[in-house]
């Protein structure tokens, strides 16, 4: 039976989406000329079809070449990716992924103060999306 095809990226393969990101679209050879280092042309083309099969990228033939696309936005692949690492590292907890970042000092004073403004901001949103509904009314019941 072959194996469930990984949610995440391999380094070379999140090498080659994000080139294919910039891009927008592009050829496997212009893929190639765009990673960084000596890329072999074979090796990226066998990384796009990897990419291609687990759902990541897409093609359309013109002429002789194939043109790839990115099947999703970054951000979207970025919240899958973490969703992912968040269920199976953190046990399905993004505090306790906050907390780690924070034990082993990887998030700085100001990153903190960021993380503060955007939880502020994002319960003032909902704050407001709430006051905003109109309140349901209660149905009679009948006798």
């Amino acid at each position: 039976m072959p194996r469930e095809a990984s949610k995440t990226f391999t380094d070379k393969e999140l090498e080659i989406m994000q080139v294919v990101w910039d891009l927008g679209e592009a050829t496997a050879r212009q893929i190639q000329e765009a990673v960084p280092g000596q890329a072999h042309y074979n090796s990226v083309l066998t990384i796009i079809r990897v990419l291609e099969r687990k759902g990541h990228l897409t093609h359309r033939v013109e002429g002789k070449a194939h043109v790839y696309r990115a099947k999703a936005k970054p951000e979207k692949a970025r919240n899958k990716v973490l969703s992912h690492l968040i269920g199976h590292v953190f046990g399905g907890s993004p505090a306790s992924l906050v907390l780690h970042l924070v034990e082993t000092g990887d998030l700085t004073e100001d990153d903190l103060q960021q993380v503060r403004q955007q939880v502020a901001i994002r319960a003032e949103a909902r704050a407001a999306t709430a006051a905003a509904k109109p309140a349901k009314a209660k149905k009679s019941k009948k006798a």
